[in-house]
């Protein structure tokens, strides 16, 4: 029954589902049945997979999910998903000795554990003023180089724009 408490806070935890699916609860039991028997199967598939990890790598993953015969886990960073990616080849030998049929891949992802949801901050515009402006220009005059005097032209432009960004 911890399955079902699990999906209860998820769904208390993200009401944006609710919002998304208004009719999610008027599905059949069966559906939820379903559910619960996947969430079940993730559940088990996790605890196999964490007795064929060694430590310390085994905290740092989990079962994400099962869809196709291909598993999906998540890492906690980048470092610890190469770490899984390179032994994902034993780990499946070793998944499928242990009663895990089926399987044709692992994939990996990395997913910060606990990670917060953030907005991307707003572009900040860096400003030149007139004076670099026109230090750029006078040393892209004196420059041989036909790309970067180009390109420092082109940047000494910005410092001469009157509109601020």
């Amino acid at each position: 029954m911890g399955t079902l408490k699990n999906i209860v806070q998820l769904l208390e935890g993200n009401p944006g589902i609710l919002k998304r699916n208004p009719d999610v609860l008027k599905r059949s039991p069966d559906t939820f049945q379903a559910v619960l028997n996947h969430t079940q199967r993730l559940e088990a598939l996790n605890r196999t997979l964490r007795g064929c990890i060694p430590a310390p790598l085994n905290q740092h993953c989990q079962v994400a999910n099962l869809r196709d015969n291909i598993l999906i886990l998540h890492a906690d960073s980048s470092a610890w998903a190469l770490k899984l990616r390179y032994s994902s080849r034993v780990l499946l030998q070793q998944l499928r000795q242990r009663g895990v049929p089926g399987l044709n891949a692992i994939e990996v992802k990395v997913r910060p554990h606990n990670a917060a949801i953030r907005r991307p901050e707003k572009i900040r515009h860096a400003h030149m003023s007139g004076k670099t402006a026109q230090l750029l220009d006078s040393i892209a005059s004196d420059i041989s180089d036909d790309r970067l005097k180009v390109a420092l032209q082109r940047l000494a432009r910005h410092g001469k724009d009157t509109n601020p960004r």
